[in-house]
């Protein structure tokens, strides 16, 4: 691993998330040589070269993984190839960072764990709200017990949906490739907040809906959760409503934190989260809590593969959370009756 002290780097795929993230990630990365990407489509490939470099582009990616002799390499295509294309990296010897959710089924999910463990691979599963100031600080926080025992968290993240406006093409919105909307692309994200930041989910009753969008997915989603430490959770998540809140709430016997990503991370304290007194203390605790994500995304990452930071955002945690996200569904299918994940041990 790492020639001449550099780790070589290639991405599958070659979209937006590549394109703004990954590849300029790895290219800007000291510890990295950003050497290949693989993309089918071969109108990107000058698009790309123009913007990172001459770098070796192929049609498909075991071309790439055969020729290469690369180190690291991400995951950036639809969801439904997720699991064939980490799997045969990983099998390559490399070292995989998976777009979420890390995959459309547990079954796969299952193989790309057992890929990373025979090859003794690490894989890290893109959940880049946990790079974000705020909820780092929310971690932080809970963990030393700052908001006493948290009973409630309440979540909302919602825009305008991937495209038009972001994403390269409607993938999004083809359920063969995208396998789910909103729940599975914005609501991934909740669940694995959630699940950090307040443990394990023992069950969850969802509502996906297309509501404004003429798509085949859900473009809004909510679920209602129920942790097996016996905290409740909410999550809304939309692709059609731009303005609004976007963040989300914790609510404990001491205290509440409210992590706005527009207008602030606050801390209110004076146990009124508990109902206990009227008295309350507001702080502001960071006025840009949406800091980080992407823009330290591969820096993170470089530290997991070389030791520097502990892997969490694993294998097993992109797991837990499809478990959440596919009983959402499962859920919404039934008329929102109460459905228990697969995965939560």
């Amino acid at each position: 691993m790492a020639k001449n002290g550099l780790y070589r780097a290639g991405v599958i795929g070659g979209g937006a998330i590549a394109q703004e993230c990954h590849l300029p990630g790895y290219k800007k990365n000291k510890r990295c040589k950003l050497a290949a990407f693989a993309e089918p489509v071969a109108d990107r490939h000058g698009e790309i070269t123009a913007r990172f470099g001459n770098l070796a582009g192929y049609a498909d990616y075991r071309d790439m993984l055969a020729r290469e002799d690369l180190d690291v390499v991400s995951i950036c295509t639809p969801n439904r190839f997720h699991a064939e294309h980490a799997v045969a990296a990983l099998d390559a010897g490399c070292h995989v960072l998976c777009e979420k959710p890390i995959a459309t089924t547990l079954k796969d999910a299952d193989r790309m764990i057992a890929a990373a463990r025979a090859n003794r691979r690490k894989l890290m599963i893109g959940f880049t709200h946990r790079l974000l100031t705020g909820p780092m600080r929310c971690k932080s926080m809970l963990d030393n017990k700052a908001i006493g025992k948290p009973f409630m968290i309440r979540v909302r993240f919602a825009h305008g949906g991937p495209y038009p406006g972001w994403a390269k093409n409607s993938w999004f919105y083809n359920k063969k490739l995208s396998a789910g909307g909103a729940m599975l692309d914005m609501g991934i994200h909740a669940i694995d907040l959630c699940l950090w930041l307040l443990g394990p989910i023992a069950a969850v009753n969802g509502k996906a809906a297309t509501l404004i969008k003429d798509i085949e997915v859900d473009d809004n989603a909510l679920m209602m959760l129920e942790f097996k430490g016996g905290a409740l959770g909410y999550i809304e998540v939309g692709w059609t409503s731009k303005p609004g809140f976007n963040g989300f709430e914790i609510y404990g016997t001491e205290g509440t934190l409210i992590c706005d990503y527009a207008r602030g991370l606050q801390l209110c304290s004076g146990k009124a989260s508990a109902g206990k007194d009227s008295v309350t203390e507001w702080k502001v605790l960071d006025k840009k809590p949406g800091r980080g994500g992407w823009a330290i995304e591969l820096d993170y990452w470089m530290d997991v593969v070389m030791g520097n930071e502990k892997l969490t955002m694993n294998g097993a945690a992109g797991r837990d959370a499809l478990a959440v996200a596919l009983a959402a569904y499962k859920s919404s299918a039934a008329g929102g009756k109460r459905v228990e994940p697969a995965s939560i041990k």
